[in-house]
């Protein structure tokens, strides 16, 4: 539709003598423009996809030139050539031929004299008329996308349309979430579609982005690769007309987290009833059956440029995230935070190893990556089987939070800190610092006082299990160093420091250290 096409062409009055002597394989090339060249020279004469007409007057001479000239076509991505056999052309070499066939590109010849200046008014006409009844239809169709859009259409709705005007195999895929096929197809079908890379000829792409950021995709597959002006001018409307949309959605959505923002407040700030939780569970979800939950808080930066749309485009991603994973979520902001309340119909156990297998996927993604470049944090708490106990899980998510902004850990999960938490605990009910300079004070005041660095080496010749070379590899010195560090621990903390209790305590404590000091 909306396209002329090298098979098309031929079937023009004037091209009734005419024959296909090379590059058959390419008559559905499509022709956007006609041209009469007869130089050899043709760079800065031709944009592509046009259809040239020549008498060959300056290919009759050298072989050479004729293949120079062919190949210059083929470069410029010409539709294909026409060539009226005359004085200057009788034949067409064979080499000639063997070129246009490798690379399927047309080979016309008339073999009466024809009128060139007929032929291109009569082919630029036909393109305009083309070009003129595209954009009446173009426009036709971003009416109705504007008019279904008042009347409250799906994506579903606007993909139909969409497969409608173009009859082309459409892909709309949203991140977190399964692909939408339209018209759809076999599983074993789909995979392989989603297994061509997007730089494929046979795909055509485009992005969908809200507040800046990449949120969806929607494709284009046609078998031949060959896609009309007009095809992609209807995948650029309509993947405008999916971001209103997704965007419409989105707003929605957010006006309905606004209004249960005050119960699900109360939720974690233990001042509903279980009764009441479930009449609010089951007013979202009527055939939804409680097993476990988690609370996981978003943490923002303080100062972060554009902030704000960044939280909006993160409750979007996160949400979407969660749903795939067959979590429901409830989710409102206080203060710095994201609170989303995860509810699952699976068991506890279950639920934390969805999480578990959500949050590695989530680390391996470019959205997670700049988000903790950026100074975002996340942190899980802990996983409950009554949703009385989703205040519980609240507050040791803040305590994950807390302990992960302190200290360099390697997960954001409530059970997977447990040293850390106890010192926590520890820390609200006796002077945690005090009991700390009982045991590390000599190690501290000797670093203060000489610039050194015995607590950093002690602590990594914990870690490596008293190993001399692995510790020295760690921290980069020479054994010689090490000796003298580790004699110099020796004399500040005695000579059993390593043995049993003693090395326990060390550790404890400087974990606990690294836990309540304030960062520099």
């Amino acid at each position: 539709m909306f396209k002329l096409q090298v098979k098309d062409v031929l079937e023009n009055t004037y091209f009734q003598s005419a024959e296909v002597v090379a590059g058959e394989d390419g008559l559905l090339r499509i022709v956007k423009w006609a041209h009469v060249i007869e130089i050899i020279q043709v760079d800065n004469f031709l944009a592509g996809d046009e259809l040239v007409l020549t008498t060959g007057i300056s290919l009759q001479h050298r072989l050479e030139d004729f293949i120079f000239f062919v190949e210059s076509l083929i470069q410029k991505n010409c539709a294909a050539l026409c060539i009226e056999y005359g004085t200057s052309i009788q034949a067409i070499p064979e080499v000639i031929v063997a070129l246009a066939n490798r690379h399927s590109f047309p080979i016309i010849v008339f073999h009466d004299t024809v009128p060139f200046v007929r032929i291109t008014q009569d082919l630029h006409s036909q393109i305009m008329n083309q070009q003129y009844l595209m954009i009446s239809t173009l426009e036709s169709y971003s009416q109705t996308l504007n008019k279904n859009a008042l009347l409250g259409q799906t994506a579903e709705d606007i993909l139909q349309n969409m497969y409608n005007e173009l009859k082309t195999q459409i892909i709309f895929s949203i991140k977190g979430r399964e692909p939408i096929f339209f018209p759809n197809m076999s599983h074993n079908k789909r995979q392989q579609l989603l297994t061509i890379k997007k730089t494929a000829s046979v795909l055509k792409h485009e992005p969908i982005f809200i507040f800046d950021q990449h949120y969806a995709d929607l494709s284009l597959y046609r078998e031949d690769g060959r896609f009309s002006e007009f095809e992609l001018l209807i995948l650029d409307r309509t993947a405008t007309a999916l971001a209103q949309l997704l965007m419409r959605e989105f707003y929605i959505e957010e006006k309905k987290d606004i209004e249960d923002a005050t119960i699900l407040a109360d939720w974690i700030d233990q001042k509903l009833s279980k009764e009441e939780i479930y009449k609010f569970i089951v007013a979202h979800h009527s055939n939804y059956h409680f097993s476990s939950g988690a609370v996981f808080i978003l943490a923002s930066p303080n100062a972060v440029s554009k902030v704000q749309e960044d939280i909006v485009y993160s409750k979007l991603y996160y949400r979407n995230l969660f749903e795939q994973n067959g979590f429901i979520p409830f989710l409102f902001e206080r203060k710095s935070y994201v609170i989303f309340i995860l509810l699952h119909t699976k068991d506890s156990k279950a639920s934390r190893e969805l999480l578990n297998t959500l949050v590695s996927s989530l680390q391996k993604t470019d959205f997670y990556k700049k988000q903790m470049v950026q100074g975002y944090q996340v942190a899980i708490g802990k996983v409950i089987a009554d949703v009385k106990e989703i205040p519980k899980s609240y507050q040791t998510a803040l305590e994950t939070l807390y302990i992960c902004s302190k200290v360099q850990t390697t997960s954001y999960f409530y059970d997977d800190l447990h040293l850390y938490h106890l010192i926590y605990k520890l820390q609200m009910q006796v002077n945690l610092q005090e009991v700390i300079q009982d045991y590390l004070q000599p190690v501290i005041e000797y670093d203060k006082k000489y610039n050194s660095k015995l607590l950093e080496t002690l602590q990594v010749y914990l870690q490596t299990n008293g190993s001399k070379q692995q510790t020295a590899n760690q921290l980069f010195i020479v054994r010689q160093t090490l000796y003298h560090r580790l004699h110099k621990l020796e004399s500040l903390l005695g000579e059993n420091f390593m043995k049993g209790h003693n090395r326990i305590t060390l550790e404890f404590m400087l974990l606990a250290n690294s836990l309540i000091e304030e960062k520099s």
